[in-house]
């Protein structure tokens, strides 16, 4: 699957890589893209195995701990990118709930230390260690079954996700191809073309103070909150992270202070930043 006008896709994960370098930040965006199988996830995800991050989509709590928390500390690792979230999680029921729990932990909180009977740390991180996550589920992963006697979606990862709260954790990025893109791929396979990639993407990577805008950052409120109540939250979370990738774009574009055009940048994503599968 190639990369055929799929922008939005790759800009909001530029951005919430970018959040990795805001200073008095607590902690970087992290990111859920939910779409159908051979959307482009994956090919867009590949695009940013740049300095700041690591993607594998082989991980395990004990490849976390010898493996990530070192780079973390020691080599500047802002965002760990996994393209298939399950085939982190798809393990016995003890070992899944363990790794949700320190993903959990080490994009929001962070870890000082573990001490379980087959994973521990040799030292207590303080400040505590943190990472962001930007990961892809399909769609119908995400959403289980749809289970008529009790007119609810079933057995899905929503669901879990959202009793345990990892799911307010994340900003969602759902979308599906509208019927003239679909046709142009269709096109470009039959005609055995190549979509050329762009190469590799670009982020800065210093750190940035960016200075914020109160009466800007009030225009963001209704989608933070209309996504809360989807998570069943409030949306205070979405909202830190919102105002975050507005600080991202305005990096991006050589500014320290969030204007207008950073907002409108957020709120064109924003389009996708749902459960719906908007077209893309």
């Amino acid at each position: 699957m190639g990369l055929l006008e799929i922008d939005p896709l790759k800009n909001i994960i530029k951005l919430t890589l970018q959040t990795g370098y805001l200073k008095h930040t607590k902690t970087p965006v992290n990111l859920l893209l939910i779409a159908k199988p051979e959307s482009g996830k994956t090919a867009a995800m590949s695009l940013f195995k740049i300095k700041g991050t690591f993607t594998t989509n082989n991980i395990t709590q004990s490849i976390i701990v010898k493996k990530i928390f070192p780079m973390i500390e020691n080599q500047g690792l802002k965002h760990l990118i996994i393209p298939d979230i399950l085939n982190a999680i798809q393990k016995d029921k003890t070992t899944r709930l363990g790794f949700l729990n320190l993903i959990k932990s080490l994009m929001e909180e962070g870890i000082t230390s573990l001490d379980t009977f087959h994973i521990r740390t040799n030292k207590v991180y303080d400040p505590p260690i943190k990472c962001g996550l930007i990961t892809a589920i399909t769609s119908d992963n995400f959403n289980g079954y749809y289970d008529p006697r009790r007119q609810q979606f079933r057995g899905g990862a929503k669901a879990i996700w959202k009793s345990t709260g990892l799911l307010s954790r994340f900003i969602p990025f759902s979308y599906q191809y509208e019927i003239s893109k679909i046709s142009k791929i269709f096109n470009f396979i039959e005609k055995e073309e190549e979509q050329r990639s762009t190469g590799k993407e670009k982020i800065r990577r210093k750190m940035i103070d960016v200075k914020g805008n109160t009466k800007l950052f009030e225009k963001l409120r209704i989608t933070s909150s209309q996504l809360g109540v989807e998570m069943g939250a409030y949306g205070f979370r979405l909202q830190r992270s919102l105002q975050c990738l507005a600080k991202a774009n305005a990096i991006l574009n050589n500014r320290t202070e969030v204007t207008q055009e950073d907002i409108d940048a957020v709120l064109h994503l924003a389009n996708w930043m749902n459960y719906r599968y908007n077209l893309l």
